[in-house]
Formats: structure tokens, C-alpha cells, sequence
């Protein structure tokens, strides 16, 4: 009994020929992986100039006063009535 094994003798392209095939051709996961690419820098961008420090530096409060102001509880205030019919 012969056992007989079907290979084929195609070579798969190289990772530079399949880098260049994936740049010129008009590929879908390209186009997202570049838009992807393009969002993640703005992003970056924008978290950098608005985001990384507050605008003075006197404005900057403790963690537990944050927390504090977060998550209490504000007091109802009760209602006046229509103010506008007065």
C-alpha cells in the first residue's frame, strides 16, 4: 500500500511581495486599516492638547473631594408653584 501525499509545489509570495500587493491594490482592509490609523492619531492629538492638563493650575481639587461631589446626593428643591403666573 502506497501512500501518496499531494503537495503542491507553489511557493507562497514573500512578505515583501505581499506588503507591496497590499499597498497598490485597491483592498478594503487597507482602506480601514488607514482610516483606523488616521482616527487613533486625531484622537492622540486631541487628547494631548485638551485633555493632558488642566487649564490652571489652581483649578486642580483632591481625588476625595471629586469623589465627594460625584457621587452624593443633591437635595431636592421643593417646588415653588408656577412662577410664571405670578
Amino acid at each position: 500500500m502506497t501512500t501518496a501525499l499531494n503537495r503542491s509545489t507553489t511557493r507562497r509570495p514573500s512578505l515583501r511581495k505581499r506588503f507591496h500587493g497590499w499597498v497598490r491594490g485597491p483592498t478594503l482592509a487597507r482602506d480601514i486599516a488607514i482610516v483606523l490609523a488616521i482616527k487613533f492619531v486625531l484622537l492622540m492629538a486631541l487628547k494631548y492638547a485638551f485633555f493632558n492638563h488642566p487649564q490652571a493650575e489652581h483649578m486642580s481639587l483632591p481625588p476625595e473631594q471629586v469623589a465627594q461631589a460625584l457621587l452624593s446626593v443633591s437635595a431636592s428643591h421643593p417646588s415653588q408653584g408656577d412662577q410664571h403666573a405670578r
